[in-house]
């Protein structure tokens, strides 16, 4: 199966529904990541009509702008209510409605994703002005559900973790995933606040070459599950080289290489469009997310290293398999994202 150049790809968009001073007009704006399919079909109520459709490409996105006429008679010919269905293909892993009102007001609300793409609820807007909004707590919940499975199907970043937990056991790994998360913390926040603002084919070029500098540093550094099979080889690693691979050392490269994932993550918010308001509540939980992914990911590493510990040599086989299978993945990834 061939990995996707950008690993950290989520189907997230963005949806914004404007009122117009016809009440039968929406002017739909859905804004997408430029990998995404910006001609996909669109099927609108029977009573409407798909006006006018324009798309442009603004950096790493697609903005497709929109206008739906809806005609009152003919619903009312066709015995359908006004309402209905917007039916897209876009959003698969979730997204953002905001809706702006003529007075100026707006609101947001998180959209759960579903395999065909979002169905959004064509709008009466004198009812969504007096809907209470989104509640903290599933807010909270759409956040964190979010990293959660960013993380899960991020392969780049699995791969790394993976690395992370053949290279240490015990407080020394504790240690590189601490290292590790707070140095994605800081630059996913400091990202999405707008205070770094890198382009995201270098950055995921970077993800992918630190795949590969862990993969081998799993190999050569002692102390790693690798080394510890092959203790009755102490020669091969010299003291020298132990000293140059300390846990200190691995921590301080584990945390840089932590700054260069956050910003990949910190590309998964941007592309949701989240409101200054939600700022505190996104970037909190979406990290707590992220972690829980990554504790998910390092518990089934250890219990199936427990189970496998049992077999003797084939554990240490598929151990040594496995890490070379996740270099060359790395490998694969960061050639196919620089010269792609």
């Amino acid at each position: 199966m061939a990995a996707p150049a950008r690993a950290h790809y989520l189907d997230i968009v963005q949806f914004t529904l404007v009122e117009q001073a016809n009440p039968n007009v929406h002017q739909l704006v859905v804004t997408m990541p430029a990998n995404l399919d910006a001609n996909a079909p669109l099927v609108v109520p029977r009573h409407c009509v798909l006006m006018q459709r324009d798309s442009v490409t603004e950096g790493q996105s697609h903005v497709v702008t929109m206008m739906i006429d809806c005609d009152p008679e003919l619903a009312a010919e066709a015995g359908t209510e006004l309402t209905g269905q917007i039916e897209t293909r876009w959003g698969r892993d979730g997204g953002m409605l905001q809706l702006q009102m003529l007075d100026g007001t707006s609101s947001s609300v998180m959209l759960s994703g579903n395999r065909t793409g979002i169905s959004l609820d064509m709008p009466v807007w004198d009812e969504l002005a007096a809907q209470p909004p989104q509640g903290f707590f599933e807010k909270a919940w759409r956040y964190l559900e979010l990293g959660t499975v960013h993380v899960l199907i991020g392969w780049d970043h699995l791969a790394f973790v993976f690395c992370l937990a053949m290279l240490a056991t015990g407080l020394p790994l504790i240690g590189l995933i601490t290292s590790f998360t707070v140095g994605h913390s800081l630059s996913l926040a400091l990202a999405h606040l707008g205070l770094v603002n890198i382009p995201i084919a270098p950055v995921e070029a970077v993800i992918a070459l630190s795949v590969v500098f862990m993969a081998r540093e799993v190999f050569f550094t002692p102390g790693s599950r690798l080394s510890l099979r092959r203790a009755q080889n102490p020669e091969a690693f010299p003291e020298s080289q132990a000293q140059v691979h300390s846990h200190r050392w691995r921590m301080g490269v584990t945390a840089a290489f932590g700054l260069i994932h956050g910003l990949g993550f910190a590309s998964v918010l941007g592309e949701l469009g989240v409101s200054a308001a939600d700022t505190v509540i996104a970037l909190a939980f979406f990290n707590i997310g992220v972690e829980a992914g990554q504790v998910l990911f390092v518990g089934a590493i250890l219990l199936a290293l427990a189970i496998l510990r049992r077999l003797g040599r084939v554990e240490y086989a598929l151990m040594h398999a496995t890490t070379c299978l996740v270099g060359g993945m790395g490998v694969f990834w960061t050639l196919q994202r620089v010269v792609g």
